[in-house]
C-alpha cells in the first residue's frame, strides 16, 4: 500500500493504515504487546523517578505546596462520599463551608488512588504511587491510539513515549491533575474505532473516557470538547455528516453530565462569593510563543534553555518529535485527484492576495514604522502589529485549507493532517486571550477571547494547559510519521526504533526534585479532639502541611490553601501576624479547641508569645519541636453591630487617590469598586453629608475583594471641614474577620459612630501595605435609630 493511500480515509468503515507486525513475529508478542508496552513505560518511569521511588513515604515530587494539597484532596475523597454535604465541607479553612468548591476535586483519580491508600494507610505513599502511574498510563493510552492509527506496534510504542515523557510534563510535576491526562487519548481511540467499525463499543469508550477525564481535571472537561468538535468536523463522512456529528455530540454531552452536579455547586459557591479570574490573571497564565523554545528547569538537557519563563509556560516539544514529523511531511506528495471549479480557484487567488498584502503591510511596519494609506476614498492604516496579526493569520489559515494540499488532505480525511491542524488551533488557544511573543502582545483578538464568553471559562486561569491537548495530537502525529518513514519489514527497523526511543527520552529526561513530606504531629495525633489552628499561619507550605496532618489526627484545621482563599483567611493571617489577641477570642467562640505551635519555624516565638500570654489558653503538651495549647473555656461570640437607622444620602464623595473611581463606592453595585492602589499612609476618602447631622454607624463593604481591608483605618469627624475629631484609629482585621463570618458575600465592615454629629467623615489610611490595595465596593453612613 502506498503511503498516500495508507493515509487516506474515504468512509467510516475503512481502516486508516493497514500495517502490522511481520507474520514471523511470535504470537505472544502480538497478544501481550499492549501490556508489555505498559510495563516498559512503568520501568522507564521507575528509573526516571528513582529518587521518589526510594522516598515513597517521606517525600513529595516537585515542591511542598500543590502536591501536598492534592494529596490531601485525594485523601479526603476516601473519607467522605463525593457530592454529600460532608464531602463539600472538607476539614480545612475551618469554619468555612464548601471548601471542596475552591479547587479541583480529583474525583476521577479515586479508582487509582483509593486501592493504594487502603493497602498502605498512608496518604503520602498513595499519592506518590498515583503520581508515578500517570506516566505509564498516559504512555499506554497514547500507545493504543497510535496502534489504532497505524496498526504498527513500534509506531505505537514511539507515540506512547512521546506523550508519557514529553518535556512539558516535567514542568507539571506539581499538578497531578494535569499529568492525569491519559483519558484523552482513549477518548480519541474510541472515536476512531467508532469511525472504523461503526459499533457502539467505540462510542462507549469515548463516553467513559470523556467522563473520567472531566472528573479528573476541570480544565480538560472544558478543553477536550474543542478537540472532539474539530475531530467530528474533520472525520465525519461527507454524506450524512450531521448524523455522525450529532451522535458524537450527544455521547459527549451525556458523558459530561457526570460532572454537572459538581459544576452546579461550583457555580453556586463562586457566584455567591464573587470568585472569578481576572483578565490580568488569565493572561499571566497564558503561553507565550517563545515558550516553545523554553524547557522546564528540571530537564536534564534542555533545562538551561529558558527564552521566556512564566507560570506553566514552558512548552518546548522536544527536538526528536519535531524532526520526526518534519521528515514525514517532506515525504508527502499529495496531488489533487479532482478538478476544481473556477469559483474555488478565484477564491484561492483572492484569499492568498489578501494574506500576502497584509503580510507585506506588516513587513513595511517593521521597516518603516506605523503607516496609513488612502485608497478608494477610505484609509488603510497600521498603527499596531497586534491589529493585523489576527486577520493575517486567519487569511493564511484559510489559504492553506482551500489549497490543493489542504483540500486533498480533507478529502482523504488524513489523520496526520488533522492532528497537525488541531495542534495548531490548540496552540493558539494555549496562548490565551492576548497571544504574545516575549511578553509583547501580537494579537488584540483571539479564539480564546470567544471561549471566555462561555459559561465556566471565566473560572479557568491557565489557558497554557491547552498544551497537554497539543501533546495528544503530537503523539498521534508521531505514530503516523514513524509509520511513514520506517518500513514495517525493514531490516534496520529495530535499530531505528531504538534510536528514536533514545532521542525522545533524552528530550524529556529530567531530574525530579524531591521535598520532605510534612512531619506528623505526635501531640495532635494523641490529644486532638476538636478543630485545630496551627501557627504560623498564612504561608502556603505551612498551611498545606497542617491540612495533610489532619489526615492522621482527623480533626478540622483552620489552616488552608487552595485555588481560592476562604473569605476570613486574609484578615486572620494578618491579625495573628500582628499579635491581635481579639482574633483568638473569635476563633474560640467559633469552636476552635487547640492551637499548635510549630517550634521549628523561625516565626514560632512571635506566635507562641501571643498564645502563651492569653488568658484564654493553657499549655497542655510540648516537645522540642512543637507545643499544644487548649482553650480553657468557650468565649461568647461578640454580637455583630446592627444599625437600625436609615442610610444617609451622601452629598459628595472624594478621594485623594484614584478620585476618578470614587463614584464606584456609591453606585450600589458590589462588582465595582474604588481602590487606592498599594496601601500607603495618608490615602483617604472624604464623605460629605451636606449638613451636620447625628450619625449611627458606618458600613464599608469590600465585596469580593476580601483581602483589601485597610490595614490601619482612622475615622475622623468634622462639622465644618476644618476641625477634625479622631473617633477611632487602628487595625480593622477584627472587623474584617467578623464581616467574613457574618456575610461573606458582601464583607460589610461595620464601625459604630456613637451618635456623633458631623457633616464630614474622613476615612484615612494610617499604615502601608504594598501587597494589597484598600478597596471599597460600597460605603454607607447610617443614621441613629430613634
Amino acid at each position: 500500500m502506498s503511503p498516500d493511500k495508507a493515509d487516506g480515509l474515504n468512509d467510516r468503515r475503512r481502516t486508516i493504515i493497514r500495517l502490522d507486525l511481520p507474520e514471523l513475529a511470535p504470537s505472544w508478542i502480538r497478544r501481550y504487546a499492549a501490556g508489555a508496552a505498559f510495563v516498559s513505560y512503568l520501568v522507564i518511569t521507575a528509573v526516571l523517578a528513582f529518587p521518589l521511588v526510594r522516598s515513597l513515604s517521606v517525600g513529595f515530587p516537585s515542591d511542598p505546596a500543590d502536591p501536598v494539597l492534592n494529596a490531601w484532596i485525594l485523601w479526603w475523597n476516601t473519607q467522605a462520599l463525593p457530592l454529600t454535604e460532608q464531602w463539600w465541607n472538607a476539614p480545612a479553612f475551618y469554619p468555612t463551608p464548601n471548601i471542596m468548591a475552591y479547587s479541583e476535586h480529583l474525583v476521577g483519580l479515586i479508582p487509582v488512588y483509593t486501592p493504594f491508600y487502603w493497602i498502605t494507610g498512608s496518604p503520602v505513599v498513595a499519592y506518590n504511587l498515583t503520581f508515578l502511574l500517570t506516566f505509564p498510563l498516559s504512555g499506554w493510552a497514547a500507545y493504543l491510539l497510535g496502534w489504532e492509527l497505524t496498526r504498527r506496534r513500534d509506531a505505537a510504542w514511539v507515540a506512547g513515549l512521546a506523550f508519557a515523557f514529553a518535556p512539558y510534563r516535567m514542568d507539571q510535576l506539581a499538578h497531578i491533575q494535569v499529568l492525569a491526562s491519559f483519558w484523552m487519548p482513549l477518548a480519541l481511540l474510541g472515536l476512531h474505532r467508532y469511525l472504523r467499525m461503526g459499533s457502539g463499543q467505540g462510542l462507549m469508550l469515548f463516553g467513559v473516557a470523556t467522563a473520567m477525564q472531566g472528573l479528573s481535571n476541570g480544565y480538560f472537561l472544558a478543553f477536550l470538547p474543542i478537540l472532539v468538535a474539530l475531530w467530528a468536523c474533520w472525520f465525519s463522512p461527507t454524506k450524512y455528516w450531521w448524523k455522525s456529528v450529532g451522535i458524537i455530540g450527544m455521547t459527549g454531552g451525556v458523558a459530561t453530565l457526570t460532572s454537572l452536579p459538581f459544576l452546579l455547586r461550583y457555580q453556586s459557591v463562586h457566584e455567591s462569593l464573587g470568585l472569578h479570574r481576572t483578565a490580568m490573571e488569565v493572561q499571566s497564565y497564558s503561553a507565550d510563543l517563545t515558550g516553545l523554545l523554553s524547557g522546564a528547569p528540571h530537564l536534564a538537557l534542555w533545562g538551561e534553555f529558558d527564552w521566556f519563563r512564566q507560570p506553566e509556560g514552558q512548552l518546548f516539544p522536544g527536538v526528536a518529535v519535531v524532526v520526526l514529523i518534519g521528515l514525514a511531511l517532506c515525504r508527502i506528495s499529495w496531488r489533487a485527484s479532482r478538478p476544481v471549479s473556477i469559483t474555488l480557484r478565484t477564491t484561492r487567488i483572492g484569499v492568498m492576495t489578501i494574506a500576502s498584502t497584509m503580510t507585506a503591510g506588516m513587513v513595511y511596519y517593521f521597516v518603516a514604522g506605523p503607516w496609513q494609506l488612502s485608497i478608494f476614498g477610505g484609509t488603510l492604516m497600521l498603527s499596531s502589529i497586534a491589529q493585523w496579526v489576527p486577520f493575517t493569520l486567519l487569511a493564511w489559515t484559510l489559504t492553506l485549507l482551500i489549497s490543493p494540499v489542504g483540500l486533498e488532505a480533507y478529502r482523504r480525511r488524513s489523520p496526520l493532517a488533522f492532528y497537525l491542524f488541531a495542534g495548531f488551533v490548540l496552540t493558539l488557544l494555549a496562548m490565551g486571550p492576548y497571544p504574545s511573543v516575549a511578553g509583547t502582545t501580537i494579537m488584540n483578538y483571539s479564539p480564546y477571547l470567544g471561549l471566555m464568553q462561555l459559561p465556566g471559562f471565566d473560572g479557568l486561569r491557565v489557558p497554557a494547559r491547552f498544551w497537554m491537548l497539543v501533546l495528544v495530537c503530537v503523539s498521534a502525529a508521531v505514530a503516523i510519521a514513524y509509520a511513514r518513514l520506517v518500513r514495517s519489514d525493514g531490516r534496520r527497523r529495530g535499530v531505528i526504533c531504538s534510536l528514536v526511543t533514545v532521542f525522545i527520552l533524552i528530550d524529556g529526561w529530567a531530574v525530579i526534585p524531591i521535598v520532605p513530606a510534612p512531619v506528623r504531629s505526635e501531640i495532635l495525633d494523641a490529644r486532638a479532639s476538636g478543630p485545630v489552628l496551627e501557627l504560623p499561619l498564612g504561608w502556603r507550605d505551612d498551611d498545606v502541611a497542617a491540612m495533610l496532618r489532619s489526615a492522621t489526627h482527623h480533626q478540622p484545621v483552620v489552616n488552608g490553601h487552595s485555588g481560592y482563599t476562604a473569605p476570613h483567611y486574609s484578615a486572620l493571617a494578618y491579625g495573628l501576624g500582628h499579635s491581635r489577641e481579639e482574633l483568638l477570642y473569635e476563633l474560640g467562640a467559633r469552636g476552635v479547641q487547640h492551637i499548635r505551635i510549630d517550634r521549628t519555624n523561625p516565626e514560632a516565638p512571635h506566635y507562641e508569645s501571643l498564645v502563651a500570654s492569653s488568658a484564654l489558653l493553657r499549655l497542655v503538651a510540648e516537645t522540642g519541636t512543637e507545643s499544644l495549647y487548649e482553650y480553657r473555656d468557650v468565649p461568647d461570640i461578640v454580637p455583630p453591630l446592627v444599625f437600625e437607622g436609615q442610610p444617609i444620602s451622601l452629598s459628595a464623595v472624594t478621594a485623594n487617590t484614584n478620585n476618578h473611581l470614587v463614584h464606584f463606592a456609591t453606585d450600589r453595585n458590589l462588582s465595582t469598586r474604588w481602590f487606592s492602589g498599594a496601601q500607603d499612609m495618608g490615602q483617604q476618602l472624604l464623605l460629605d453629608l451636606g449638613t451636620p447631622q447625628p450619625l449611627g454607624g458606618l458600613i464599608m463593604r469590600l465585596g469580593s475583594d476580601r483581602s483589601d481591608f485597610p490595614r490601619m483605618l482612622g475615622i475622623e469627624l468634622s462639622t465644618d471641614g476644618q476641625s477634625w475629631e479622631l473617633l477611632r484609629g487602628g487595625p480593622t482585621d477584627v472587623e474584617a474577620l467578623r464581616a467574613s463570618f457574618r456575610d461573606p458575600e458582601t464583607m460589610p465592615l461595620a464601625f459604630d459612630l456613637k451618635g456623633k454629629t458631623a457633616r464630614y467623615l474622613r476615612l484615612r489610611q494610617m499604615a502601608s501595605e504594598q501587597e494589597f490595595y484598600w478597596s471599597v465596593a460600597e460605603v454607607e453612613v447610617i443614621a441613629p435609630a430613634f
